[in-house]
């Protein structure tokens, strides 16, 4: 029999924002991979190549922010670049090193980054991540260290989910009639007025060591395209470019996820 949702995942009283990082990927690390089988990895690594074409980048010395247990970062170096990882999530990172290859991966604050300058060629950070930086001061920050840990000419490839897809709850869904090991349901809810997403998530594992039951709650922060632009620059950053995900097209209103390149100038 499957237990229900605990109380309050649906409705109720919403627990205040967190720090990013407090409890989030924390139960679910090691159920991560199994909960992202279907996530075609390749194919983001091939639209970020695609990407890198169209601004002549080189790129030897490579970070993946924000890496999670690391399949993107591992699938670069299957490619031949040289990476490395960082995630403000213990319990992911320790997981790096399962892949294969496997990646190096320190644990690190995408808001208060410590990075040597200029020691990069390219930084990727996918999958929405920067949107659970929920302080645009953070956010600025973030993009500041970035273009200073940038060798010139290097680039800055990442994605957000676009507002539209937060407003319109896309993380409400679950897989309750899955025959898979890792049963889910998530419920979300849209503040407007402060632009915040929270998903209360639940979890049920029936694989080995099973079963077992947990939660999480995470928040996203809905970022505008022209801001997130605006804020590249600022930083540092000489072109920005916006596409509606896996496209060469421009950002829309009806776009759910939104990449940026962004190029470090090559002269002071």
């Amino acid at each position: 029999m499957i237990s229900p949702p605990p109380p309050g995942a649906e409705a109720g009283a919403a627990p205040q924002p967190v720090r990013p990082g407090h409890g989030e990927f924390e139960a679910v690390a090691p159920y991560y991979d199994v909960l992202m089988a279907s996530v075609p990895y390749r194919r983001w690594v091939d639209y970020v190549e695609r990407l890198l074409a169209r601004t002549r980048v080189r790129p030897a010395r490579v970070l993946d922010l924000a890496c999670g247990t690391g399949k993107v970062g591992s699938e670069l170096r299957r490619r031949g670049y040289r990476v490395v990882g960082a995630d403000l999530s213990f319990p992911m990172a320790c997981r790096c090193a399962e892949q294969d290859p496997p990646l190096a991966a320190a644990v690190m604050d995408a808001a208060c980054l410590g990075l040597r300058e200029e020691s990069l060629d390219l930084v990727v950070c996918l999958y929405d991540s920067l949107n659970y930086v929920l302080d645009p001061a953070g956010l600025r920050e973030c993009f500041r260290r970035l273009a200073a840990a940038l060798r010139p000419g290097g680039a800055f490839v990442f994605d957000l989910n676009a507002p539209r897809a937060l407003r319109l709850g896309l993380f409400t869904q679950s897989n309750l009639h899955s025959l898979g090991p890792l049963l889910y349901r998530w419920q979300a809810h849209w503040e407007e007025a402060r632009g915040l997403c929270r998903v209360d998530m639940w979890f049920r594992w029936r694989g080995e060591g099973g079963p077992a039951e947990f939660t999480e709650v995470h928040y996203q922060r809905a970022y505008e395209e022209p801001e997130v632009q605006g804020w590249l620059r600022e930083a540092g950053f000489r072109t920005v470019a916006g596409y509606d995900a896996y496209t060469f097209r421009p950002v829309t209103a009806l776009s759910d996820r939104m990449y940026f390149v962004a190029q470090k100038g090559t002269t002071p």
